[in-house]
């Protein structure tokens, strides 16, 4: 089955109720992630398997993509694997209470070359807004890209951004990230762009 593999975010207009988590994940306890847009689910996946002990929601705005990736959950025995047919923005302004992220993932997002697209790019000043309302303090983006001018863009949103500054997170990369997008990266020879931003509400 082929999949479309850029979807316009802006065609997804549906507003979400709130989500209670006791009513999704066995254990409450756990630090809850979220990544938007998780594609074939091979991080998604790979990162539920070996943190057990983490929560973690993916949204994704491809029906047919959660369908199939739901099956490979569901035959994995995920408990802590929460999807959600949607827009990510939507979603976490929606569905979660204020301060209840600790990791945010957005792996490889469309990059919208046109600049009259660029109000399309998933980081935007109404996104970032959203973020410092619904991620803890001291919570962490994650992003990656292979695009060079798009790394470049979100960098410069996000050093400009008072309340993200950029750290290191050297473990998270070596041990955990793993995306059916680095096949493509290898393959084009084209470099992968890394990096982790930090929250704090106190700036």
């Amino acid at each position: 089955m082929r999949v479309r593999t850029h979807t316009n975010p802006f065609n997804y207009y549906h507003r979400l109720e709130k989500i209670v988590l006791a009513d999704i994940f066995e254990n409450t306890k756990c630090s809850l992630d979220l990544e938007i847009g998780f594609g074939r689910g091979v991080f998604l996946r790979n990162y539920a398997q070996l943190n057990p002990e983490r929560n973690i929601i993916g949204v994704e705005i491809r029906k047919v993509v959660v369908e199939i990736l739901q099956k490979k959950i569901a035959a994995g025995d995920l408990h802590n694997v929460f999807l959600v047919h949607g827009n990510g923005e939507i979603f976490l302004e929606d569905a979660l209470e204020d301060n209840a992220v600790d990791r945010v993932f957005i792996f490889h997002p469309d990059p919208w070359f046109k600049k009259r697209h660029y109000k399309r790019r998933v980081i935007n000043e109404k996104f970032l807004e959203t973020c410092v309302r619904k991620m803890k303090n001291g919570a962490k983006l994650y992003l990656s890209t292979d695009v060079a001018e798009l790394w470049e863009y979100m960098e410069d949103f996000l050093k400009k951004h008072p309340s993200f500054s950029l750290v290191q997170d050297d473990v998270f990369w070596q041990t955990y990230y793993q995306t059916h997008w680095q096949d493509f990266s290898q393959k084009d020879h084209r470099s992968c762009f890394l990096g982790v931003f930090q929250l704090s509400k106190n700036s």
